[in-house]
């Protein structure tokens, strides 16, 4: 089994991963606990230290798992805030750009001001477009 190295920048990914490569495995809390421990870096380990000297009764993995989530994962405030300053079409296409802005909206921003907000970082030719196509989709639709 292959098992990819921990990524700080989206633990809560990484764990939607983690768990999906070892479905199948009949394996307890205690020995997940130790294949993710296997796989952290020194700075990953610290955030957990307590853990690993006193480990919980029960739920062990549960809890590494909570805790490398709470100390790397980006508040919803962090978030929210890249998803209003720091989100630039650059070289992905406009699909991208929305999805990434969905992943960090995290379902808070309803759906047509997150549209709002994702066709204000199109060029303007772009939204063009997207303007006649709604148009003609709406007219088409009645």
């Amino acid at each position: 089994m292959r098992i990819a190295p921990f990524w700080r920048d989206r633990p809560r990914l990484r764990f939607i991963s983690f768990e999906a490569a070892t479905h199948d495995l009949k394996k307890g809390q205690a020995q997940l606990a130790q294949v993710v421990i296997a796989q952290l870096e020194r700075q990953d380990i610290e955030q957990i230290m307590d853990l690993l000297y006193n480990p919980p009764e029960e739920n062990q993995y549960d809890a590494i798992k909570e805790r490398l989530i709470s100390a790397y994962e980006e508040s919803d405030n962090l978030q929210f805030q890249k998803l209003l300053s720091e989100m630039e079409l650059g070289d992905q296409k406009p699909t991208q750009l929305l999805r990434c802005m969905r992943n960090l909206a995290r379902d808070k921003v309803p759906d047509t001001t997150l549209r709002l907000m994702w066709t204000n970082h199109l060029p303007s030719h772009v939204r063009s477009v997207l303007a006649v196509s709604e148009s003609f989709s709406t007219k088409t639709a009645l």
